[in-house]
């Protein structure tokens, strides 16, 4: 059975909890974000962490909700994104307007130079 599979099972499973109690919730918002983490994922990325991310990482696998440090790193990564989502918009709005005005000075040099 694929990791995809094994989530999707999973999930279904705790689709079964009551959805009114606070620990059905938080399983289901921790099941969506594992769902979205480990879709595609055909990126590798290496990193090193201090002795507190690894405590952490190796926590999700301890707990059962992530199978390795890999899923532990692309999950907490997915909850760091979507919890930082008015950052990486702001982000994007500076980002355009700085490529924006890079390609307006290109353009007003190259005319000087005709």
């Amino acid at each position: 059975m694929s990791e995809q599979e094994q989530v999707e099972e999973v999930t279904q499973e705790v689709k079964k909890e009551p959805t009114g109690s606070s620990v059905g919730k938080a399983i289901n918002s921790i099941m969506e974000t594992l769902e979205i983490a480990l879709s595609g994922r055909g990126n590798a990325v290496m990193v090193r962490v201090n002795d507190e991310a690894l405590e952490k990482l190796d926590m999700l696998v301890a707990a059962g909700i992530c199978k390795s440090r890999s899923e532990s790193a692309a999950f907490l990564l997915q909850r760091g994104i979507d919890s930082s989502a008015t950052l990486f918009a702001r982000i994007e709005d500076v980002t355009a307007k700085i490529t924006e005005l890079r390609q307006e000075l290109l353009k007003s040099v190259q005319e000087m130079e005709v």
